[in-house]
């Protein structure tokens, strides 16, 4: 018998194995693998008979198979199609969609070092204990063996047979030996048993909430959703609901309704900073059904939930954009929650796949439902919506408050930092606020999407500025540190005293990072407790969840971050949000500046008044006559679409058209140009009713010692006579690989064109 492997690596074809004699293996079974000098974990795609079913290969070339992995295939025939659709979809090679769905560390040596073991203790079945040892003592002749004994009499009086043999001789104050002298005469023996490595596993299970009324929003929502559950009908549905509505509650009972039948479910979250959060309040609900999958987790940890999770261990699994891709059986229900977010696309390395569209795709293979949740929907998915291609379920109030009444939409105040006096980086009237809430002993949550303490130092006598010397950007100062950094390499370097070009003058502070506003927070409010949650202060692997919940608890007064703290955060304490500098992304030369800007801004905002304390939002802008930050003062996403999809139907952007991005690098500036040209060249001659626009250097046009250039594709979405992936496929055969350094990356529907 021959298998058909893809391997975990950027290739689209296949290679041909025989199997080891006596060995089985099924189509999505993993085997182990040599190739080259290699040992590599693949996939089954095809078994067949070799010569004798028509295969035209040379059966004395092919080489054995090492071992088979699985004795259950782990990728089932759906998720197998998922891959090929992904491969094809996002024009990469099937072997790249083939390692983001196996876990780390599993692709290459022993696939099967990363079970962990454990050793436990418990009376053998030959020594009938009745939980008395008196008639022991007298036979065992140490003081340590009555010990253990006694011991683990009172673990099984706690109800745990066989404890752990650490734990078993911590609580005897016993050794080793001891545990082999009563094996040895027949009253324990040891037992081994999988260690199953989770980041709950020093949480105790929530205490399950309250039975909960939906409100009458909720309830026509969950409607149309729990029919198509009962159906087993695939379903998208769009729903759009105004922060504070309750759409969580929502996803749970659509989760209930959908374990019911018998069915798994899928929810995925934007950020890691969310999950903890996520997973309580869903594991009040759902215990221990519930596996986490994100990439914080330990190598041993991701794993464990991937393979329990093929087993059909857990029913439901929790995490972002990766969280799509698990080997989950049975997939009854995918939520989405703030689908809008560009967290979910894949930058590097490919695929570069949207988890948000591949969740669609693999609950239609399904015949699944899939919820898409935000208060301010992407435009392509407004636009599905409004063309009937996902069902729209709106619920425009927040949810009715205990005693009674409704939590009310913030209000939302634009101040004009033009001509702006105040020494610092927040304004008066933002200071005051912040006061006053302190007074109350209230919380605050202040936004600003720019790390470090100074995006910029400059010469006061010559203009020079700190650059990169790998990337074409300047060097940010990280304050605290002392250094300068780069924000794309890492690279950092030491604080200069003086103008490293004319000597003579000094280096001037040019704009505000959380840094900044961090030192001016302590400086104004010595006595407020202060957290600041970017990426710098969070690169340890629980340090989001010790963050919030600091900040949850009311350990601290004022949570202060990048965009981290404008998403899915419930604090019902929380009475001003202020963001302090509302242009950061605004003038980006991105047709989607507007659109992030708008639900950066709305997102924020929504995290004040959540309960019975009213909310108040500051916007600080510079910009206050544009359009989009009067609607998100309004709390106006209906005015906001139609403006920005007027601009987008014009230009042939999404939702409207498709894009994708082409990106040349290599470390001579010539070669990647050189690249470019040609690669555009071949792109223009098949592009029937495709527009290629460039190329172009990138806007950032070097980045870790490789220059970058960009070519565009854009085609409308209908009436063409090619698809863009058509285009992209074929110019890629013609091309083959790139010069010798160079690199060709290639994004369908891109979240970012610079």
């Amino acid at each position: 018998m021959f298998v058909d492997v893809v391997l975990p690596l950027p290739l689209s074809e296949s290679f041909t194995y025989r199997l080891p004699e006596g060995t089985r293996a099924s189509v999505g079974s993993r085997v182990l693998v040599p190739f080259g000098s290699r040992r590599l974990t693949g996939i089954v795609v095809a078994l067949h008979g070799g010569a004798a079913d028509g295969h035209a290969i040379d059966e004395d070339r092919i080489k054995e198979a090492l071992s088979v992995l699985d004795e259950t295939p782990s990728f089932s025939e759906e998720l197998l199609e998922l891959t090929r659709w992904m491969a094809d979809y996002y024009v990469c090679a099937w072997g790249e969609v083939v390692r983001a769905i196996l876990p780390a560390g599993t692709t290459s040596g022993d696939p099967t070092v990363g079970i962990r073991t454990d050793l436990h203790v418990r009376f053998a079945p030959s020594y009938r204990h009745d939980g008395a040892v008196d008639d022991l003592r007298a036979d065992l002749p140490g003081a340590k063996q009555v010990a253990v004994v006694e011991t683990l009499a009172g673990f099984q009086a706690e109800g745990v047979r066989a404890p752990r043999q650490a734990d078993l001789l911590a609580r005897a104050d016993a050794a080793h030996s001891t545990i082999k002298s009563l094996m040895d005469r027949g009253i324990v023996e040891r037992v081994e048993k999988e260690v199953v490595r989770t980041p709950m596993s020093s949480e105790a299970v929530p205490e399950a909430p309250p039975d909960f009324s939906m409100h009458p929003g909720q309830v026509a929502a969950l409607k149309p959703i729990a029919d198509a559950i009962d159906a087993r009908r695939f379903q998208a549905f769009l729903l759009h609901g105004v922060t504070g509505s309750g759409k969580t509650e929502v996803y749970i009972e659509a989760l209930k309704q959908t374990l019911a039948k018998g069915r798994t479910g899928i929810v995925l979250v934007p950020e890691i900073a969310l999950t903890p959060q996520t997973v309580r309040r869903f594991r009040s609900h759902f215990g221990d059904r519930i596996a986490v999958f994100h990439s914080r987790m330990s190598p041993g940890e991701r794993f464990d939930a991937w393979r329990l999770l093929r087993d059909g261990r857990f029913d439901i699994v929790i995490g972002p954009r990766s969280a799509i891709l698990v080997p989950l059986s049975n997939v009854g229900l995918i939520v989405v929650d703030e689908e809008q977010e560009q967290s979910y696309k894949q930058q590097d390395p490919a695929p570069r796949y949207n988890a948000r569209d591949v969740a669609v795709m693999r609950a239609h293979m399904n015949d699944a439902v899939c919820i898409l949740g935000s208060a301010t929907p992407s435009l392509e998915s407004y636009y599905n919506a409004r063309g009937g291609k996902y069902m729209l379920l709106e619920m425009p109030e927040r949810v009715p408050l205990e005693g009674g009444g409704t939590a009310s939409m913030p209000d939302v105040r634009i101040l004009d930092l033009r001509g702006k006096r105040s020494p610092g980086v927040l304004s008066d009237y933002l200071e005051r606020a912040v006061a006053k809430r302190l007074e109350r002993r209230e919380q605050v949550i202040l936004l600003q999407n720019r790390r470090g303490y100074a995006p910029l130092l400059e010469c006061t006598s010559c203009g020079f500025a700190p650059e990169c010397p790998d990337c074409s950007v300047t060097l940010t100062l990280h304050k605290s540190k002392r250094q300068l950094r780069c924000h794309y390499c890492g690279r950092t370097a030491r604080v200069p005293q003086a103008c490293p070009k004319c000597k003579t003058g000094t280096l001037e502070m040019l704009g505000t990072g959380t840094q900044r506003v961090e030192e001016e927070l302590e400086e104004r409010f010595p006595d407020a407790r202060i957290v600041r949650m970017d990426l710098d202060t969070t690169s340890g692997k629980d340090a989001h969840d010790v963050l919030l919940k600091e900040f949850g608890e009311g350990r601290a007064d004022i949570l202060l971050g990048t965009q981290m703290v404008a998403k899915g955060l419930d604090f019902g304490n929380v009475t001003l949000v202020g963001v302090v500098n509302a242009d950061t992304g605004l003038l980006l030369p991105d047709f989607r500046a507007e659109e992030r800007t708008f639900q950066l801004l709305s997102q924020v905002a929504g995290r004040a008044g959540r309960s019975s304390l009213a909310g108040e939002v500051v916007i600080q802008t510079r910009n206050p006559d544009r359009p989009i930050i009067r609607y998100a003062r309004d709390h106006d996403y209906g005015a906001f679409a139609e403006s920005q999809l007027s601009d987008r139907h014009e230009l042939g952007y999404p939702p409207f058209g498709k894009l994708a991005g082409i990106e040349f690098k290599g470390p001579r500036a010539r070669d990647a140009r050189d690249l470019a040209g040609r690669w555009t060249d071949a792109l223009r001659k098949r592009a029937v009713g495709v527009d290629v626009l460039g190329p172009e250097e990138a806007f950032i046009g070097r980045v870790k010692k490789q220059y970058r250039f960009h070519t565009i594709v854009k085609s409308r979405r209908s009436g063409k006579d090619v698809t863009l992936q058509e285009v992209l496929r074929s110019t890629v055969e013609e091309m083959g690989k790139p010069p010798r350094g160079c690199r060709v990356n290639i994004d369908v529907d891109p979240v970012g064109l610079f």
